[in-house]
């Protein structure tokens, strides 16, 4: 496969691991706004905190949250290491992709020389 289309394929499929990682989020976003609204109401009753978690399903509010979290960190650095690679790939400086993205000129040639480095 040629190079160009090799980085198409990967920026490609990142994009679809941001649309499924955003879907999953949305889905675990919304049961924790139900358990937050649980949580909220026995406290108000004046429910004991511990009663209220040994009673609660898994995986637990503080636990979907860190699903969520590191959800968007895994698929979020997939994207910039694509974005990053197809940029370079159409001519982009490094430091026009720092610019880009906000971030030293030092962290896109880290990041492009760390996505090199895994693909040997």
């Amino acid at each position: 496969m040629a190079a160009k289309e090799q980085t198409l394929t990967r920026l490609l499929a990142a994009v679809e691991g941001i649309e499924a990682g955003a879907a999953e989020n949305v889905e675990r976003s919304l049961e924790i706004q139900r358990r937050v609204r649980d949580l909220r109401e026995s406290l108000e009753r004046g429910e004991a905190l511990v009663d209220i978690v040994r009673r609660e399903e898994r995986p637990r509010v503080v636990e979907l949250l860190s699903t969520n979290m590191a959800t968007l960190e895994t698929v979020g650095a997939e994207l910039r290491a694509a974005v990053a690679l197809a940029l370079r790939a159409e001519g982009l400086t490094i430091e026009a992709i720092a610019e880009l993205f906000g971030v030293t000129r030092q962290r896109i040639s880290a990041l492009l020389r760390q996505k090199a480095a895994l693909e040997h």
